[in-house]
């Protein structure tokens, strides 16, 4: 018994290392079979254990964040938005008087951008997650409520200095795949604002940095 009990606590534990973003509506039914599975595996452990696995369970159930059966189904989920992040970084070329890769701060991209021009009245909040893909920061775009857009969706992207990919197609957005974008910053003396730059001209001028 104590060595199912063992086995038990060793799977919960693995479930909650693979806490990650909610990428669409559909994964809050896998986030209800997981905080099933943490039902079930607490009743069967001893005083002390069920404890400790309560108080992991709330970063499971936390909001708009859901941990997939495997965590090996959620990373190649995002295999196409690595390999995308991927031949953006062997192909980027900078501009002249652009800092390099190792000067852009981890945080770089995070904060409030708009969609003046695709989306009038949209929002875009892009946020860190504790999550890597291979050498990328998992970062999560919060966005919506702009003409022609749904009022709200989650979208998963990796970082990379100054470079930021993002998986648009995720449902309810159904964007184009995996597109990379450039973190532009004002030129001095000019009046502008720091700015997510897209390959099709589009611009998000950051409203806030957070």
């Amino acid at each position: 018994h104590s060595t199912s009990s063992a086995a038990q606590c060793s799977a919960v534990w693995r479930q909650r290392d693979a806490v990650v973003l909610n990428l669409a509506p559909k994964m809050q039914v896998t986030m209800l079979r997981v905080a099933v599975l943490l039902t079930g595996a607490v009743s069967a452990l001893k005083p002390a254990s069920r404890r400790h696995l309560l108080k992991a369970a709330p970063a499971v159930a936390t909001g708009l964040i859901a941990a997939p059966a495997l965590a090996e189904d959620f990373q190649a989920s995002l295999k196409p938005l690595y390999k995308a992040a991927k031949t953006a970084k062997l192909t980027y070329r900078s501009k002249a008087g652009e800092p390099p890769p190792e000067a852009w701060a981890e945080d770089a991209f995070v904060g409030r951008y708009t969609d003046p021009i695709n989306h009038p009245g949209g929002i875009r909040e892009i946020s860190l997650t504790d999550t890597f893909v291979g050498e990328y920061r998992l970062v999560k775009v919060v966005g919506g409520g702009g003409r022609g857009e749904p009022k709200e969706y989650v979208l998963p992207g990796l970082v990379d200095a100054n470079r930021i990919t993002v998986d648009f197609s995720v449902p309810p957005k159904g964007g184009p795949p995996n597109l990379t974008g450039v973190l532009t910053l004002p030129t001095p003396g000019r009046p502008g604002a720091t700015a997510i730059v897209w390959p099709d001209g589009n611009k998000w001028p950051q409203e806030k940095k957070n």
